[in-house]
C-alpha cells in the first residue's frame, strides 16, 4: 500500500524533525538567555582596571585621567574610592555619606569577596592603593566560584562532543520509537493489502497500533463469514436454475413435439394448427429463455467453463449465420454478411459454442422485437487489433429503457427484460471483450461486439 507507507516515512521523518527542531530550539534559547543578560547588566564605558589604571597623582592629590571627565569615567557605576596601607579612604568620587571612611583588613577581605552595604564592588591594587570602584546596588549577582583548572578545560573541550552525543542520543531513541511504530503500521498496511484482496487476516493486537489490527482481524472475521454465506446461496442459486432447468426441459420438449405434429396434421383446421404453431413458437421463446438464464447464472458465478480454440474468424462466423439461416426465424428476416479481408484471415482464442450463443441472441433480438420482415447486417472486420462483429437491422431499434438498463452498473427496479443481451455482454466480458450496445442510422438497433485477437508469437 503506497499511501501508507508515504505515511510511515512521513512519520520517521516527523519524529527525527522534532528532534532536529528541539536540538535548534535549545540552542537559540541559550542564544536568548545571553541576550537578554547582555542588555538587563549595566553597561560600562570603561573596566575597573582601565579606570584604575588611568588614575594619576596631581598636586591636589589623586584623580581621574585627562583622557575623559569623571562623569564619562564613571559611566554605569556609583562610586570609587582609593585606600592606603592603613586602610583609609585617600580619595573618592560619590562615596555615600554613610559608608565608613575606614576599613580594616577584615573588612577589606570581606567586601573584596562580596558586596560591600550591597553594593557590588571590584578592587584594584595599584601604586597609589587600593582601587575600589562599585557599581549600583541590585545591578548585578556577584558570587565567587572555585574550581580546578582541569574542571574547567574539561567543560570547554567536552561541550561540543557532550551536545553531539545528546543529539544522536536523541536520534536513535526516536528512530528506535519510529522504527518499531513503523513495523507495526508495515503490519497494518500489510493487513490491509491481504483483506482488500479478499484473504484472511490476522494480526497481532499488541503495540499502539493494536486497535486497529483487532478492528481488522473482526473485519476480516466478519467478510470471511460473509463470503462463505454469499457463496453458499450462490452455489444454491445455481444449482436451482440448474435443477429447475433440466426439470422444465423434459415437459417443454414434450410440448414442442406435440405442437409440431399438431401444427402439421392436415387433418386440423387451420385455425387450429395456427394455434398449434403459435404454442410451439412461444414454447421455443421460453427454452431459449431457460438456456439464457441457465447460462448467465453459470457465467455470473464462474461455473461456465471455457473450452478455448484458435479458430478462424471468418469461416466461424459464415458457419454461424449459416445456422441461423437453417432455423424458424430465418424466414422474417433478410441477412446479409460482410467480411473484410483482414476479419477472414484473422485468429481468434474462442470458445466456438460460446460464440454460437451470443451471435445467436442478437439475431434472435433483431427477428423477435420487430413485427414485419427485417433486413439484419452482418459485418466483420479488423480495427486496432481487435476484432468487430456488428449486428444491425433496420427495424424499430432499442427502446430508450432497454439502453438505459443496459448502460446500468445494476438493473433497477422496474427494469426491463434483458436476459439475452445480459448474456451477449457476459459472453464477450468472458472472452477478454465488450459488447456496445446503440442504434443504427437511420432506424434500428445496432450492437458492435469487440473480440481480442489471437496474440502472434
Amino acid at each position: 500500500m503506497k499511501t501508507f507507507g508515504r505515511l510511515i516515512r512521513r512519520y520517521v521523518l516527523a519524529a527525527v524533525g522534532m528532534v532536529l527542531v528541539l536540538a535548534v530550539l535549545c540552542v537559540g534559547f541559550i542564544v536568548w538567555l545571553g541576550w537578554r543578560e547582555s542588555t538587563h547588566t549595566p553597561q560600562a564605558e570603561y573596566s575597573s582596571g582601565v579606570i584604575a589604571d588611568a588614575m594619576v597623582q596631581t598636586a591636589q592629590g589623586l584623580a581621574f585621567g585627562p583622557e575623559h571627565t569623571p562623569e564619562e569615567w564613571m559611566d554605569g557605576y556609583a562610586w570609587a574610592m582609593v585606600l592606603d596601607d592603613d586602610g583609609d579612604v585617600v580619595w573618592s568620587y560619590a562615596l555615600p555619606e554613610h559608608l565608613a571612611r575606614r576599613y580594616t583588613p577584615a573588612d577589606v577581605a570581606r567586601f573584596a569577596r562580596w558586596y560591600l552595604d550591597d553594593y557590588p564592588v571590584f578592587c584594584w591594587t595599584e601604586d597609589y592603593g587600593l582601587f575600589v570602584i562599585a557599581m549600583p546596588q541590585g545591578s548585578i549577582w556577584k558570587y565567587n566560584l572555585y574550581n580546578s583548572p582541569q574542571l574547567l578545560t574539561d567543560v570547554v573541550n567536552s561541550i561540543l562532543p557532550a551536545a553531539l552525543c545528546l543529539l544522536a542520543l536523541g536520534l536513535a531513541v526516536c528512530l528506535l520509537v519510529s522504527g518499531r511504530g513503523a513495523k507495526q503500521l508495515r503490519t497494518v498496511a500489510a493487513g490491509l493489502d491481504a483483506l482488500a484482496e479478499g484473504q484472511p487476516v490476522q494480526l497481532p493486537t499488541d503495540g499502539f497500533a493494536g486497535e486497529v489490527a483487532e478492528k481488522l482481524n473482526q473485519t476480516s472475521a466478519h467478510l470471511q463469514k460473509q463470503g462463505e454465506m454469499l457463496a453458499r446461496r450462490d452455489t444454491a442459486r445455481t444449482q436451482w436454475i440448474a435443477g429447475v432447468s433440466h426439470d422444465v426441459r423434459t415437459p417443454l420438449a414434450l410440448i414442442l413435439g406435440w405442437a409440431e405434429q399438431l401444427e402439421r396434421d392436415p387433418s386440423l383446421p387451420d385455425s387450429a394448427r395456427q394455434k398449434a404453431g403459435g404454442i410451439r413458437t412461444q414454447s421455443e421463446k421460453l427454452r431459449s429463455l431457460i438456456d439464457d438464464l441457465n447460462l448467465t447464472s453459470k457465467l455470473q458465478y464462474g461455473a461456465q467453463p471455457l473450452r478455448r480454440q484458435t479458430l478462424a474468424a471468418g469461416p466461424l462466423v459464415r458457419q454461424l449465420a449459416a445456422q441461423f439461416c437453417e432455423s424458424p426465424l430465418a424466414d422474417r428476416c433478410e441477412l446479409s454478411l460482410t467480411q473484410t479481408e483482414a476479419a477472414e484471415r484473422a485468429l481468434l482464442d474462442a470458445d466456438p459454442a460460446l460464440l454460437g450463443r451470443l451471435l445467436e441472441n442478437l439475431l434472435n433480438n433483431s427477428v423477435r422485437h420487430n413485427a414485419g420482415p427485417v433486413k439484419v447486417s452482418l459485418c466483420t472486420e479488423v480495427v486496432s487489433g481487435r476484432l468487430c462483429l456488428t449486428v444491425t437491422d433496420d427495424g424499430t431499434g432499442y427502446p430508450s429503457q432497454v439502453l438505459a438498463a443496459l448502460h446500468e452498473p445494476e438493473p433497477g427496479e422496474n427494469a426491463p427484460h434483458i436476459l439475452g443481451l445480459h448474456v451477449v455482454e457476459q459472453i464477450a466480458a468472458a472472452h477478454g471483450g465488450q459488447a456496445v450496445f446503440g442504434q443504427a442510422v437511420p432506424h434500428g438497433a445496432k450492437t458492435t461486439v469487440w473480440l481480442p485477437l489471437h496474440p502472434e508469437k
